[in-house]
């Protein structure tokens, strides 16, 4: 119902625009036609924005494809097992107070 009175209106504002045109004299009819030719003239006629644009999508989509498909580089490998998870669960922590030391250790073999 809602869209036959939308419909009603438009056809009721079309007559009346129409009406109002037809009322319209030559001299202005020709400057509004002068004035639509100049304003397609003065468009820009290059579609490079819709190129860039594509380029621009395309670039992010495959980004964001090689982040989502690509493994962590760095992680901890796919096959870890529980027992492995248990482990590092269970490793003593003061190893992790000393690593400076270990990492020092670990550069100058000569040391230890």
């Amino acid at each position: 119902m809602s869209e036959d009175r939308n419909s009603e209106f438009l056809k009721r504002v079309r007559a009346e625009l129409e009406r109002g045109s037809d009322a319209l004299d030559e001299l202005t009819v020709a400057r509004l036609r002068a004035a639509r030719r100049r304003a397609l003239d003065a468009r820009p006629r290059t579609r490079a924005w819709f190129v860039a644009g594509g380029v621009t999508a395309a670039v992010v989509t495959a980004a964001l494809l090689a982040m989502l498909l690509a493994p962590p580089a760095g992680g901890p490998p796919a096959a870890m097992g529980l027992e492995q998870i248990e482990l590092l669960a269970d490793s003593d922590v003061d190893l992790y107070n000393d690593l400076d030391f270990y990492r020092w250790l670990a550069d100058h073999p000569d040391a230890g």
